[in-house]
């Protein structure tokens, strides 16, 4: 019922296109060292957002950070490959890539 409730008379308030996150795990990375990096996505796609999680203790992949971008469905891979190769530069090692949409 809420469902319902929440689609008939609020749908208006959640998003109407389509989302999509893609990100890579980063071992050992700082997230003060690519903060130029996470500002020159946002800056170059706007409506595109940059996130980094990171993570001391994961228990497959340890200390890292997983570091992606969000946005609307269309803008998500220009801005996930520039976000790539940006980082080129910082010789780091990568995980796996994760895409959620």
């Amino acid at each position: 019922m809420i469902e319902w409730a929440l689609d008939t008379h609020w749908s208006h308030c959640f998003r109407q296109r389509a989302w999509q996150e893609r990100s890579v795990i980063i071992f050992g990375g700082a997230e003060a060292e690519l903060s130029p990096v996470m500002e020159r996505v946002e800056a170059e796609h706007p409506g595109v957002k940059v996130f980094s999680l990171p993570s001391v203790d994961h228990p497959q992949h340890g200390r890292h950070i997983e570091l992606g971008v969000k946005g609307a469905a269309e803008a998500v891979p220009a801005a996930y490959a520039n976000l790539r190769a940006w980082l080129l530069p910082y010789q780091l090692r990568y995980g796996p890539e994760l895409v959620r949409p």
